[in-house]
């Protein structure tokens, strides 16, 4: 089926606020193979509105709206639908009462204008909501389907789960999208592209898989449909063939971050580890505890900021800072070691650079980093320059740390 969906809300046209229903929505129709061929923000404006639903409705087989059932002046989704589609509406009394025990409930009159929400569409389904006072729908026009949702959030996600979903799971006949994400750290998204042409001769006949670039990570995003057992035993042979070319460049999958892989890996070795930041201000052991049940393997850390910190809470010596400079790979180690022995962990990890963008020098420009791993045995160290603000140096830097700690952990296991 192809849908199409239409967020309603003057609000969503601004600064202020983003159409994050529209994303509930793709996902329920994702689930099902149902492909989204048009979105729409339309304002509280009655005709920009119906222009849209006509228009929309003419490109689909099903249309959804969320958005505009409320009990105010510019709530107008409901007579939108009716001009649009040559419908009727007409007051059911019995959601009337039912508006009126919610606010009384809670010790209130209702107000006179919430009547509004108790008008229905002549001869179509209403849906009943649980979550709040407006009702959805469910119309049927020329053979087509309209669903017509609230906007409230809590309120969309209980509907979409008690209505929409079995529908869909209903028309399908049980056939649905399944999808596999593997998540890779330490390449570049082209760097995935040229991993991956092996797989994409081997493939060239099907559709070709989807490359995302994130702040977190690089995905590919696998995807089949059927039965769950089909398509699960051939999402699970196209992802072999992926880790034969990328290896341990994947960390994870669906929904997993290097900071929760890096606390499952520790946990399951009996592992600990300890931090010593510089240029990141705390950023990895805030990510790192982030993971419930983190104090199992994170011992703490300590956020060094100047040199003087550095040499009094990890015992980086002074004089190696004044022979190398803070921002250095000398430093770097000084502080993993130190970290590692200062709580007794099993790791430490030092980060060290120059965040900007200020501070920088033509010998060490601004985005210099040094990142290293101590082990019980040895220490791993890495130089990068990262090329962007201030967040964007320290975000991929805490990044890069916890990679290089996954590695180092998986090279030594």
């Amino acid at each position: 089926m192809n849908c199409a969906i239409i967020a309603v809300g003057s609000e969503m046209l601004g600064p202020t606020r983003l159409d994050t229903n529209s994303l509930k929505v793709t996902t329920a129709l994702e689930e099902y193979g149902s492909a989204v061929i048009r979105k729409a923000v339309v304002g509280d404006r009655l005709e920009e509105l119906v222009n849209e639903i006509r228009f929309s409705l003419d490109q689909v087989d099903v249309l959804i709206t969320t958005g505009g059932l409320g009990p105010t002046e510019d709530d107008m989704t409901r007579e939108a639908l009716a001009r649009a589609l040559g419908l009727d509406l007409v007051l059911d009394q019995a959601i009337v009462d039912r508006i009126e025990a919610r606010f009384a409930q809670r010790g209130w009159k209702m107000p006179e204008v919430n009547k509004r929400q108790a008008m229905v569409f002549v001869g179509q389904q209403t849906l009943t909501n649980e979550r709040g006072t407006a009702p959805g729908f469910h119309l049927e026009v020329r053979g087509k389907h309209v669903w017509v949702f609230p906007g409230v959030p809590h309120e969309l996600e209980w509907m979409l789960a008690t209505y929409f979903r079995p529908w869909l799971h209903e028309r399908s006949g049980g056939q649905a999208r399944w999808r596999r994400v593997l998540k890779i750290a330490g390449i570049t998204e082209s760097g995935v592209e040229e991993k991956l042409k092996p797989y994409y001769e081997a493939h060239a006949d099907e559709p070709p898989v989807t490359i995302l670039a994130s702040p977190s990570a690089i995905e590919i995003h696998l995807a089949a449909n059927g039965d769950e057992a089909t398509a699960r035993d051939l999402l699970a042979i196209r992802e072999r063939e992926l880790l034969d070319l990328l290896g341990d460049r994947v960390f994870g999958y669906d929904d997993d971050t290097l900071e929760a892989v890096v606390g499952r890996l520790l946990k399951s070795r009996g592992e600990t580890l300890a931090t010593a930041e510089s240029c990141t201000g705390g950023l990895l052991s805030s990510r790192i505890t982030d993971i419930s049940g983190s104090s199992a393997y994170y011992m703490g850390g300590a956020v060094c900021y100047t040199g003087a910190a550095k040499t009094m809470l990890v015992g980086v010596p002074s004089e190696l800072i004044a022979a190398h400079g803070e921002v250095s790979e000398e430093v770097a180690i000084a502080m993993a070691r130190g970290a590692r022995e200062r709580f007794g962990t099993t790791y430490g990890v030092g980060i060290t650079g120059i965040a900007g963008p200020t501070g920088g020098t033509p010998t060490k420009p601004v985005g210099t980093v040094h990142i290293a791993v101590a082990t019980p045995t040895d220490v791993e160290h890495r130089k990068l320059f990262w090329q962007g603000p201030r967040t964007i140096v320290k975000w991929f830097s805490t990044q890069t740390a916890l990679d290089l700690l996954r590695k180092t952990m998986l090279r030594t296991g």
